[in-house]
């Protein structure tokens, strides 16, 4: 099992996790972050091949900070593979990386099972295809995504966001609140700046300096949260008065009246926590430069992911050089108040909620079990092996 990004390494820990419970004799061999580092640790023989954390990178000066570090973790891969019986990989997501090693293992005879393919949010065109060669299955969270690979000619199926599964009940919001010692009289505002600590170095002050630009104007509590290996790096960034909290954003977003969040995986947090919310992300000024020279000219019309499935801004995006505190304050309290602009966006949040499936008879990350153990089995029986295969 191989993830790079936070992100990634949460769903494959999430799909590691529900593995071993079903079936506790599988050996997960992993290249991976903590939390899958930890799931691979609990099976029989368990191995953590590399550690892959912050080995995921924006644009072209933050790939070259990582190049031989990746170039160090494919080699371990290969001497893996070539020492050892594979019956299964599971790549999750990180397509710089997993894009150049899925033919390597495919070439081995090993059967392959992506989950959240390349360029899964994209809606049409031919990027994130290249994989259909060297993959027997693909798990992917959208239904274009499926739709445009079985075209392709792979055998794809969308099983949702495993994220939706995570959703806590509209219950539990005041006993939350009470725990992050929120009054009920209170509004809250979460702060959600980054998953890598390149993204915290540029986000964290701005957002610092936008929530001290908001209490200048009303009363508001603030709390970040982050992934528990930014938290200190965090607490160096914000103020005493903004708690930094560690793995819980659903917890939070769920308590909270409005958040901040970077483009990403938390957008669709917020989404299904029912939170209003606007995205922001911004870059230092070397990458800055190499977007405006390399692919400024593309026009990508969103960022955000539940943009990017309503092919409509219907979550206020501020990036580069609107990215500054003051219009990241003036946007977050606009969501404050129970005006139209709050009250449009959570009827948004339905038709986003569908997208990533929220009506599917099975979560995202069982069906991925099962789509996993089908795939065991056809290697095990070889009268259900492809052709070519003993």
């Amino acid at each position: 099992m191989t993830a790079g990004d936070v992100s990634g390494d949460v769903h494959t820990a999430a799909l590691a996790e529900t593995l071993l419970a079903r079936d506790p004799s599988l050996s997960l061999r992993v290249l991976g972050g903590p939390r899958l580092q930890a799931a691979a640790l609990e099976s029989p023989g368990g191995q953590v091949l590399g550690d892959t954390t912050d080995c995921s990178a924006i644009g072209i000066v933050s790939a070259i900070q990582i190049y031989f570090r990746c170039w160090k973790l494919r080699a371990q891969l290969r001497s893996f593979l070539d020492q050892n019986q594979v019956d299964l990989a599971i790549l999750c997501d990180w397509g710089a990386f997993n894009g150049r090693v899925v033919a390597e293992i495919h070439a081995r005879g090993i059967p392959v099972l992506y989950y959240f393919p390349p360029r899964s949010w994209q809606q049409s065109g031919t990027p994130g295809l290249g994989i259909v060669p060297y993959v027997k299955r693909v798990a992917t969270p959208f239904e274009w995504s499926a739709q445009r690979l079985r075209a392709a000619g792979c055998r794809a199926e969308w099983v949702g966001h495993p994220s939706v599964a995570k959703v806590r009940p509209p219950e539990e919001r005041a006993e939350l609140r009470h725990r992050f010692g929120i009054k009920p009289e209170e509004k809250l505002i979460a702060l959600m700046p980054s998953s890598r600590r390149t993204e915290l170095q540029v986000l964290g002050p701005k957002l610092a300096k936008a929530a001290a630009l908001v209490l200048a104007q009303r009363p508001v509590r603030f709390i970040a949260v982050l992934p528990h290996e930014l938290a200190e790096a965090a607490r160096d960034i914000f103020p005493s008065s903004i708690p930094v909290v560690t793995d819980c954003a659903s917890d939070l977003l769920l308590a909270a009246d409005a958040a901040i969040v970077k483009t990403g995986t938390a957008s669709l947090e917020a989404v299904l926590a029912g939170v209003p919310h606007l995205t922001v992300y911004d870059v230092a000024i070397p990458t800055r430069i190499e977007w405006l020279l390399l692919w400024a000219w593309k026009r990508i019309p969103f960022y955000a992911v539940p943009n990017m499935i309503l092919q409509r801004e219907a979550i206020p995006e501020l990036l580069g050089l609107k990215c500054q505190p003051d219009r990241i304050a003036a946007t977050v309290e606009s969501l404050l108040d129970d005006g139209p602009i709050r009250r449009q966006m959570l009827q948004d949040y339905e038709l986003v909620r569908r997208a990533l499936g929220s009506e599917l008879p099975t979560p995202a990350t069982e069906r991925t079990a099962e789509i996993v153990e089908e795939m065991l089995h056809e290697t095990a029986d070889p009268a259900l092996a492809p052709a070519g295969r003993s």
